[in-house]
């Protein structure tokens, strides 16, 4: 299962990617389907908020000699596996959309490198 994870909490989510999106300024994004309102989105996900992707994997347990373990009857023994990816890069808040289906679609870019740029050289002047 996918989540988003915001503020430490977990939310189901669909992700997407995109690499030089033509849609927003060629800029990489991602975009987050959630199971809420365009509000709660709104306030969930403002520009510069900090977020990652959480994956959660059921797998077999592996033994210390790298053998799948298995019960007293023979069924697999299995844990839960969860791995985290940051994606904090990702700090601009774009378009959202309401799918009409309980769900919604947030799209999150990386600045580009021109405007890190100036950001850069806007602090240096500040």
């Amino acid at each position: 299962m996918t989540y988003i994870k915001v503020n430490n909490t977990l939310y189901p989510a669909k992700i997407d990617g995109r690499i030089a999106d033509y849609e927003w300024g060629r800029r990489d994004t991602k975009s987050i389907t959630l199971n809420m309102t365009y509000a709660e989105v709104l306030a969930l996900l403002p520009d510069n908020t900090p977020w990652s992707i959480v994956q959660k994997d059921t797998v077999q347990k592996i033994s210390e000699d790298g053998q799948p373990m298995v019960d007293a009857s023979g069924n697999p023994i299995t844990e839960e596996v969860t791995s985290e990816f940051d994606n904090s890069e990702y700090s601009m808040s774009g378009v959202i959309r309401d799918n009409r289906v309980g769900t919604v679609t947030i799209k999150m870019g990386k600045p580009t490198e021109i405007e890190n740029i100036l950001s850069e050289l806007e602090s240096e002047v500040n």
